[in-house]
């Protein structure tokens, strides 16, 4: 952390600390060094009326510490509830807990930020309610009707300011991982990595006309007669502060029980629902990654309508022909497909795990299903035991399929809280067979012979100068091979350095030697010349011994910045 940073958040950086002081993570923070981040940060340790939050499990305590901290660890802690690859089970079950109701913003301050947005609003609509619908951490919305329009529409608002106080949160966190990663060693995850990921999630919530797209595409990506159905978009009143949008009626499912539902309008609901997410998963390649019931609505007509499409994902044919394998090779209890599967998913580089111990650990989640239909497998506990898999293994998992996960395994989770009888795995079957078949299929080969065809064209192209230029310097003996070994240079670097310590040692050994007979001897001859000759030499000497020893800990010091 520069600086300037440190002094335009100290305030901040010391309420985020206190607060997790609070609620027990002393521990972290001291391992990370980030107490000396602050001069106050150890005096804050040692306070003693620090009131800890006790009798809560380590996970509920975060998710507490999360909610207090305010908006932008809110949203961080949803995100990390999406990443099973980092982070163990109860913490995930716990963070998918974070409230995110808060008081609302006053009208008057949303009217101002309107009237900067969008002008006279007086022109633009009919009326607004000043009385939000809802309010969360980031936005809220307010329903009103538009001059030529008589239907209302829903205006979904940021909160005025929100975008300094979470750009300079995120400013604090990137500071803080680069400082954790600096400071700790065998971590489980990439810190700096997941506050990249977060900081660009982030942006895109804070872009409410990067909502609307994703919205509209959604729209477009409708099939004739799907029983689905996503908001319309009024372009006129939407702009990255505000975004206005088709106010959607019926019964949200979070509060489905509520709605005294028939058997029937459950079943429908949850094929509808599933039919939606696995098309735009499988076939579509582009998908609302956050399907939880709050964002669902039964319409009067039937549908299915998914709102808040801020968190979308995106999957090629290859990641998801990779998917299609994972659950194929747990159906048909194929090792080595189950093993491709996680290969490609997984993006793991196989000289860098444990092959062997890799193979086993599947071949112990495939017991599991043994002798299980197809119908039986649960997606959820097959996708959680692949990210299971990849914390294991220390592999970080790609976004999109970290998305794509969320999406299957949400949808999956309100299936059976509407209709525990439902089967996900079987009634994506028949997807999941066609991309298999699909990869082999005469058409799938002919498109990759058409992607690879200008490459082998190249190549061949390439072909006879490159031979010709080999030939050449084989028949004049100038063929030389370059082998680069790891960590070469920082020896030669170290090898290069102790030489050079060396001698200079040598060199003030005999410059002290030399000062302390040149004092000798001017003690027996009575020549204040030699004296004075030789205490200089012997204080410069010395000054050269001080300067060895600062450079040697400089070296040391930034070599454990390095690594």
């Amino acid at each position: 952390m520069s600086m300037l940073q440190l002094v335009r958040h100290a305030n901040r950086y010391r309420e985020m600390l206190g607060v997790l002081v609070k609620f027990g993570f002393k521990e972290f923070f001291e391992d990370a060094k980030l107490d000396l981040l602050l001069d106050k940060g150890q005096r804050l340790f040692k306070r003693d009326h620090v009131e800890v939050v006790r009798g809560e499990s380590r996970p509920a305590r975060l998710r507490m510490a999360l909610e207090e901290l305010g908006p932008t660890f809110i949203k961080l802690g949803q995100i990390l509830s999406t990443r099973p690859d980092i982070l163990p089970p109860e913490y995930i079950e716990e963070l998918q807990k974070l409230q995110d109701d808060v008081p609302a913003v006053p009208w008057k301050d949303i009217r101002a930020q309107l009237e900067d947005d969008l002008g006279d609003l007086s022109l633009i609509f009919e009326s607004i309610d000043e009385e939000p619908l809802a309010a969360a951490s980031m936005a809220q919305a307010h329903r009103a009707v538009l001059r030529d329009g008589d239907a209302p529409i829903v205006l979904k608002v940021l909160r005025p300011g929100i975008d300094r106080v979470i750009r300079a949160d995120v400013e604090i966190l990137e500071a803080v991982a680069d400082w954790v990663v600096r400071h700790t060693r065998d971590l489980p995850f990439d810190p700096v990595g997941v506050v990249e990921e977060f900081a660009e999630a982030i942006d895109h919530e804070l872009d409410l006309a990067h909502e609307g797209r994703n919205t509209d595409l959604f729209r477009s990506n409708l099939e004739e007669g799907e029983q689905a159905w996503f908001p319309e978009v009024y372009w006129s009143v939407t702009r990255r502060r505000v975004l206005g949008l088709e106010e959607i009626t019926g019964v949200q499912l979070s509060r489905w029980k509520d709605a005294d539902l028939s058997q029937e309008q459950r079943e429908s609901l949850v094929r509808n629902g599933a039919f939606t997410v696995l098309r735009q998963v499988l076939d579509i390649g582009f998908f609302h990654a956050d399907p939880h019931p709050g964002n669902l609505f039964l319409m009067d007509d039937g549908r299915i309508c998914f709102i808040d499409c801020g968190m979308a994902g995106r999957v090629d044919t290859e990641t998801v022909t990779d998917l299609a394998n994972l659950i194929h090779g747990v159906a048909s209890n194929n090792l080595d497909k189950l093993y491709e599967a996680f290969i490609a998913l997984g993006q793991v580089d196989e000289d860098s795990i444990d092959r062997r111990s890799l193979r086993r650990d599947l071949q112990d989640f495939l017991d599991q299903f043994t002798g299980v239909s197809f119908e039986q497998i649960e997606m959820s506990a097959m996708l959680r035991a692949f990210t299971d898999g990849l914390r294991k293994h220390k592999v970080r998992c790609p976004a999109d399929i970290v998305l794509m996960i969320k999406a299957l395994t949400t949808i999956e989770g309100v299936a059976e809280d509407l209709d525990p009888s439902f089967d996900l795995i079987g009634f994506s079957k028949p997807h999941v067979e066609r991309l298999v078949k699909r990869q082999y299929s005469f058409k799938a080969i002919q498109e990759r012979v058409k992607r690879n065809a200008g490459r082998w064209i190249k190549l061949l192209d390439m072909l006879p100068s490159r031979l010709n230029a080999l030939l050449e310097k084989a028949s004049g003996n100038k063929i030389g091979i370059g082998v680069e070994i790891e960590g070469v240079h920082a020896l030669e670097r170290t090898i290069h350095h102790s030489s050079r310590q060396l001698s200079y040692s040598v060199i003030v050994a005999a410059m002290i030697l030399s000062s302390s007979v040149l004092v000798l001897a001017s003690s027996r001859t009575d020549s204040g010349t030699l004296g004075w000759i030789g205490a200089i030499s012997f204080i410069v000497s010395f000054s050269l011994a001080i300067l060895i020893v600062l450079e040697n800990l400089w070296m040391k010091m930034r070599s454990r910045r390095k690594r």
